[in-house]
């Protein structure tokens, strides 16, 4: 299969994207909402089901528009998913604590600047609540769908019409909007650059989506037992993170892979 509009979305055309999903969302959950579907169910795992069932609506437009298969949108690398994932994946997994730590500092600034009401605080509590449904987004679903979109989709697009840096910083940005809030917007963010550069360098979704993966993970296992755990000491997290970015560093830029 050829992949037509090979240059879709452009830098705003994107924009308009991520607003086309919210308005996807918000129609599943009215849908949810008036026919009682997900009735008695935790308010976490109503928000990953209106979130996967939007992504996956959007996704089978933007796949039906650009006539391209999961094949070539997952790993258009000229290495195999094995050959790549068995240098990444080590150096990817040292990066992840030393990430939540820097996104922890970066989520104590922004509070700092934009107290939480009580309101704010109640909703992500609910929104990371226990729910069986709403642990599988965060950890799997999420990571997938959205590096499917942000990476795969926005990032592909935008690496055949903008220079490199450009590319990943604007799709961070996106990712980070489309959060839709502020507490979210500045980890998603640093997080998206990681991810792009990743993308760019591998041509790859599979790393991106493991650091996604792992990242997620962490901060849900952080999450759940802070309270009883102490946490990763920051030192050793940011030491970890400085080995796996160098290391990564030197690998890709040794592997020097382009699509």
């Amino acid at each position: 299969m050829t992949e037509q509009h090979e240059t879709f979305p452009g830098k705003f055309q994107a924009l308009l994207l991520i607003a086309l999903l919210v308005v996807i969302e918000v129609l599943v959950y009215l849908v949810v909402y008036e026919t009682d579907l997900l009735a008695g169910i935790e308010v976490g795992d109503v928000a990953g089901f209106v979130t996967v069932v939007g992504n996956g609506i959007l996704f089978i437009g933007l796949m039906a528009y650009k006539r391209i298969g999961y094949r070539a949108l997952f790993h258009p690398a000229k290495h195999s998913v094995a050959a790549t994932m068995a240098v990444v994946t080590a150096p990817i997994l040292l990066l992840v604590p030393g990430i939540a730590v820097v996104s922890g500092w970066l989520d104590a600034l922004v509070q700092w600047a934009f107290p939480m009401s009580d309101e704010d605080v109640e909703l992500f509590d609910a929104l990371l609540g226990p729910g069986v449904l709403s642990i599988l987004f965060a950890c799997v679903a999420a990571p997938v769908l959205e590096e499917m979109l942000f990476r795969g989709v926005m990032l592909r697009a935008f690496l055949r019409q903008y220079t490199p840096r450009f590319s990943i910083v604007w799709s961070a940005a996106l990712f980070g909007i489309a959060h839709l809030n502020v507490y979210q917007l500045a980890t998603a963010f640093v997080a998206g650059l990681v991810t792009g550069w990743l993308y760019e360098r591998c041509r790859s979704l599979w790393p991106c989506i493991l650091l996604h993966a792992a990242y997620n993970s962490f901060v849900t296992y952080e999450y759940y037992l802070s309270e009883v755990e102490a946490a990763l000491p920051a030192g050793v997290a940011v030491a970890a993170a400085v080995v796996g970015g160098v290391a990564l560093v030197r690998i890709l830029s040794r592997a020097g892979q382009r699509a």
